[in-house]
């Protein structure tokens, strides 16, 4: 059995970023859960290190307006994120 989720430092700062995008946009947290269709506190998660998955990513930059360049190195934290918690096994079935 696995133990609590635990950012990772990629994670982390795609959280914070995501957050500000979202913040500076003037986007409620419940405005953007809505539009992942996911319970009310999926943002609060992604927010908080937990990394979304490729289509949430999508729809945040998409609803943030964020610019062609800004997203693909966000993708790439992204992409990271991911890599770093598969090398710690963490996206293993157990």
């Amino acid at each position: 059995m696995k133990g609590p989720f635990k950012p990772n430092v990629e994670s982390l700062v795609l959280a914070r970023q995501l957050r500000q995008l979202r913040e500076n946009t003037g986007l409620t947290q419940g405005a953007v859960d809505g539009q992942l269709g996911g319970s009310v506190s999926k943002v609060h998660r992604i927010e908080q290190g937990q990394s979304p998955w490729p289509g949430e990513l999508g729809v945040m930059l998409d609803m943030n307006k964020v610019p062609n360049a800004t997203q693909a190195v966000l993708r790439d934290t992204w992409g990271e994120a991911w890599r770093a918690r598969a090398e710690q096994g963490e996206l293993t079935d157990s």
